[in-house]
């Protein structure tokens, strides 16, 4: 009986040892997004996700970012550097020059502020599909954002 409460506390320490070396096994990376063409200055808001439901989906709440960064910038180029956990994601960007906190459209529905997305992606009406904008981060990686 006492070996078996040995081996059963010997099984648990080293059942905790593997998941602890799991978790600190999780591999991140830089990535250097550098943002060109900003026309005006204003808040830039910086969208992450890392699936597509969320990033194709039409709520424009916060919780389907999966990291969002809200920086004041000027006119020319800006770089943003941040560290994300090895994967797959897809980043939104947009200038409010504003500062209503939200991008605005005109009464056609077209864009009156800057925007842009990952890999310069488009799509003829509305955001382009999480696919186009897909970046895959398993090396440090810089890209780079013109916006429209």
């Amino acid at each position: 009986m006492k070996k078996l409460k040995i081996l059963i506390l010997l099984l648990s320490f080293s059942i905790n040892a593997q998941i602890s070396n799991n978790s600190n096994n999780i591999q991140r990376f830089k990535l250097d997004i550098e943002i060109s063409k900003i026309k005006y200055e204003g808040n830039l808001y910086l969208a992450v996700y890392n699936n597509a439901i969320d990033f194709n989906s039409r709520d424009r709440s916060n919780d389907r970012v999966y990291y969002g960064i809200k920086e004041n910038v000027k006119t020319g180029n800006h770089i943003i550097e941040i560290e994300l956990n090895k994967g797959i994601y897809a980043l939104k960007i947009y200038i409010d020059k504003n500062y209503n906190n939200k991008f605005d459209f005109n009464i056609f529905g077209l864009p009156k502020e800057q925007y842009g997305f990952s890999n310069d992606a488009i799509n003829l009406f509305g955001p382009p599909d999480f696919e186009k904008a897909l970046i895959k981060l398993n090396i440090n990686k810089k890209i780079k954002i013109n916006l429209r």
